[in-house]
């Protein structure tokens, strides 16, 4: 019945990976197959997936304890906005303010956003970037 910690801060990440495909009204394929890899990577359910894709607002944003997860969980947030292509000013915004509840701070997020954008734009993969940016 009572959800791990860890399984809890899974949970509220995926949650803010589906905010964040919806942001600009529709979820792309190319979004979508991205939460299908994450959720998977997470060891999600798919009944799990969806009920936070049905209610988000149930599963509260909870940040990773260390430095490398919320790393990871920042760049993982920028996979997604760029996974279609498109990003808009909304989605950016929505982007920087998650990864100031994962516990960077607001210089920090303009300080690295628009490295890891860059580095994800260029192809590099998840683990590269993070090398990159830590």
């Amino acid at each position: 019945i009572f959800e791990s910690g860890e399984r809890a801060r899974q949970q509220g990440h995926f949650r803010n990976l589906v905010m964040l495909a919806r942001v600009d009204g529709e979820v792309s394929n190319l979004e979508q197959q991205l939460l299908n890899k994450v959720a998977r990577r997470l060891a999600l359910t798919d009944e799990q997936v969806a009920e936070i894709c049905a209610h988000p607002e149930d599963y509260p944003n909870i940040p990773p304890v260390n430095r490398e997860e919320r790393y990871e969980r920042f760049i993982q947030l920028i996979q997604l906005l760029v996974a279609d292509g498109i990003s808009d000013k909304k989605e950016e915004a929505l982007v920087k303010k998650l990864a100031i509840e994962l516990g960077f701070t607001p210089d920090r997020v303009e300080e690295k956003f628009p490295i890891v954008l860059e580095h994800l734009r260029k192809g590099m993969t998840r683990e590269e970037v993070l090398e990159q940016v830590m």
